[in-house]
C-alpha cells in the first residue's frame, strides 16, 4: 500500500477506473493529492473572457467536486492542488518532488484516429518521473 499518491486528473475525462485503481493501491493511511493544471491557453482564454484567475481556480475546483466525492465513498483521505503551466512539466515536477511514491494518471487516447499508444501529458510523465507511474485506460 502506498502512504502518499499523486493522482492527475484531466477535469475533461471521466476519471472512474483511475480512481478505482486508486481505491486498491491505498491503505488506512493513504493521503491522495488530487492534481490539476490550468494550461496557459485555459488562462489566457478566461482572462480574456474576464475571468479573473482565483475564479477560474474556483471552477476547476468545483469540476473536481465528483472525484472527491469518490475518494470519500472509497474513504480515502486526500487534498487539493491546482496550479497555472503546462500539465505535463507541472506533473513530472511534483512526482519528482519526493513527496509521492507513485502517479496515477487516466490515459486520454481521446481521439481514436490518432495512432498514439499514449497521451502526450501520459507519455512524458511515464518516461520522466522518477516514481512508479501507473497509466489508466
Amino acid at each position: 500500500m502506498y502512504k502518499n499518491i499523486l493522482l492527475g486528473v484531466d477535469t475533461h475525462l471521466k476519471n472512474e477506473k483511475a480512481l478505482k485503481e486508486v481505491s486498491k493501491l491505498a491503505g488506512e493511511d493513504t493521503v491522495v493529492t488530487i492534481f490539476n493544471v490550468i494550461g496557459e491557453q485555459d488562462a489566457q482564454a478566461s482572462i480574456k473572457a474576464g475571468t479573473h484567475l482565483n475564479e477560474l481556480t474556483d471552477k476547476r475546483s468545483e469540476e473536481l467536486e465528483k472525484t472527491r466525492s469518490i475518494l470519500d465513498d472509497y474513504g480515502i483521505s486526500y487534498d487539493q492542488i491546482i496550479v497555472r503551466g503546462n500539465p505535463k512539466d507541472e506533473l513530472v515536477k511534483h512526482a519528482n518532488s519526493g513527496k509521492y511514491e507513485i502517479v496515477v494518471l487516466s490515459n486520454r487516447k481521446a481521439e481514436s484516429q490518432k495512432k498514439f499508444v499514449l497521451g502526450s501529458v501520459s507519455h512524458k510523465v511515464a518516461k520522466r518521473a522518477t516514481i512508479p507511474v501507473l497509466i489508466v485506460k
